[in-house]
């Protein structure tokens, strides 16, 4: 969730895998015929196919850049449309790289009748979203160093890590308990009952949770390429100033994310009432450590000049 351009971006399609790997798919039965010692046997087995003809990942995050730069303010010395394809062309590099995601997305169609092939895949992100967590505060914290923002717009983007992380963690326990129900259904029509029950309980979630991360995207980029001249400059953007900025319109981004924010956070304690009740201790060690970092600042790091 960072704000810098080059860490954070594999979150950014991460609630595209997730629709993908979660909602967007049916339970097929696949019955096959084997002969052994010259006797027939039948196999039966269970797999997952697309609901509908997938959307590529170039047209997906061109579709989603399209709507951040429609949304958000362009300064003049830059073109909307050229925008786009910069930030588009690096996460479609970057997700070309992620054979590691590609594979966890292909195991699920390849699944069998035994084994719980939703459940490993979301773990597999949960796993991978955990082990990344530290890079995004510490790139959090410093980009938080080389800024004059106040130190509230910073923390919500640690909340809406750890929020993210929760949401990973509700899934995970929702898709275990339908998934489990499903596994030992007698019948394939009770299977498939169970996992269309599984998928008119998360899809809330992801739906609340894509409408976050896009908001969260729309403030992140308008920070950015108000504070950078060239294009060259948004891979490496050094100082974020607040007077670059029209206030105004900051704060509109920045409230509507914050409400979202508020909103997909009440949703989760709707599933599990006790996810977010965490203390910050040596047991969260990522954020305790960002936390440390910034409240050692100078109190005129807090300062806002408009």
């Amino acid at each position: 969730m960072s704000l810098s351009p080059s860490l954070g971006v594999s979150t950014d399609y991460s609630g595209s895998a997730l629709r993908f790997g979660l909602l967007d798919i049916k339970p097929i039965e696949v019955v096959e015929t084997t002969k052994r010692f010259g006797l027939k046997y039948q196999i039966i087995s269970r797999r997952f196919e697309a609901l509908k003809p997938l959307q590529s990942f170039d047209d997906w995050v061109t579709f989603k850049n399209e709507a951040i730069f429609a949304k958000i303010d362009v300064p003049h010395w830059f073109e909307a449309g050229k925008l786009v394809k910069i930030y588009s062309q690096r996460s479609i590099e970057l997700y070309e790289k992620d054979t590691e995601l590609k594979q966890a997305i292909e195991e699920i169609k390849k699944s069998q009748r035994i084994g719980r092939p939703l459940l490993s895949f979301t773990i597999f992100m949960k796993n991978r979203f955990e082990s990344s967590r530290e890079d995004y505060l510490e790139v959090e914290a410093a980009t938080f160093l080389d800024s004059n923002f106040p130190l509230s717009f910073y923390n919500k983007f640690v909340i809406l890590d750890n929020t993210f992380y929760d949401f990973l963690r509700v899934l995970e326990n929702t898709v275990r308990r339908y998934e489990f129900l499903a596994t030992y259904a007698r019948s394939f029509k009770m299977y498939s009952k169970h996992i269309d029950e599984m998928k008119r309980a998360i899809r809330p979630l992801i739906d609340q949770m894509d409408v976050c991360l896009f908001l969260s995207s729309c403030l992140k980029k308008y920070v950015i390429i108000w504070n950078v001249k060239s294009y060259e400059e948004i891979e490496s953007s050094e100082f974020l100033d607040i007077r670059n900025i029209d206030y105004s319109k900051f704060e509109e981004l920045n409230n509507e994310f914050k409400m979202k924010l508020t909103e997909i956070r009440r949703l989760l304690l709707k599933y599990d009432p006790n996810i977010l009740k965490k203390k910050l201790t040596l047991e969260n060690e990522t954020t305790a450590k960002m936390f440390s970092k910034l409240i050692t600042l100078p109190s005129d790091s807090l300062t806002i000049e408009r």
